[in-house]
């Protein structure tokens, strides 16, 4: 008797589990189907720093042919997107292909001003790898270092990316992706 009754409170005990797992799955799935896409949306993360740079360089040899054995770079073109909405984009950077075993390694810098003359300036470094292909594109970081008017006092950082076409100097272009934060 002892035995049937061991066996019939296992069976409540496994029913009642049952029961509280299925109820709890369902105010899981009641709680989700309330839950709207707005909500949702919130959560998405939103960059503050979303540019598009198009510009053309004019590549130089780097006068350090050992340590080095690159090129010095500038550029200019145009900056879109946020938070600078329309700009001009200068640039000056050192591309080595010694310094790091089998990439190009690219360190530089890059304003964006604005109709009105404000100014971002920003400090970056890339890599890429050294292929017989003529497209290349780096990829690293970047840091905002300073600017002007709107951008007085700003920090910020984020990812770049770019795609340059060595046989191609007019047509190169560069993105941004990241935060800005206002610190002034």
């Amino acid at each position: 008797m002892g035995r049937v009754a061991r066996h019939w409170s296992a069976r409540i005990a496994g029913v009642m589990a049952g029961t509280v797992l299925i109820a709890g799955g369902t105010a899981g799935v009641t709680f989700a189907a309330e839950t709207g896409r707005a909500s949702v949306a919130a959560e998405t993360y939103e960059p503050t720093v979303n540019i598009t740079n198009n510009f053309a360089v004019v590549a130089t040899t780097h006068p350090d042919t050992v340590g080095c054995n690159g090129y010095k770079v500038t550029g200019k073109g145009t900056s879109v997107g946020k938070p600078v909405t329309s700009a001009t984009w200068t640039q000056d950077e050192v591309v080595c292909t010694a310094t790091i075993p089998g990439k190009y390694d690219i360190k530089g810098t890059a304003t964006m001003i604005e109709a009105d003359g404000d100014k971002l300036t920003i400090s970056y470094t890339l890599s890429a790898p050294l292929t017989a292909d003529t497209m290349v594109y780096p990829s690293g970081t970047f840091k905002i270092i300073g600017g002007s008017g709107n951008y007085a006092f700003v920090g910020g950082s984020g990812k770049m990316n770019a795609r340059v076409n060595l046989l191609d100097h007019d047509h190169v272009s560069s993105s941004l992706l990241g935060d800005i934060q206002y610190l002034g």
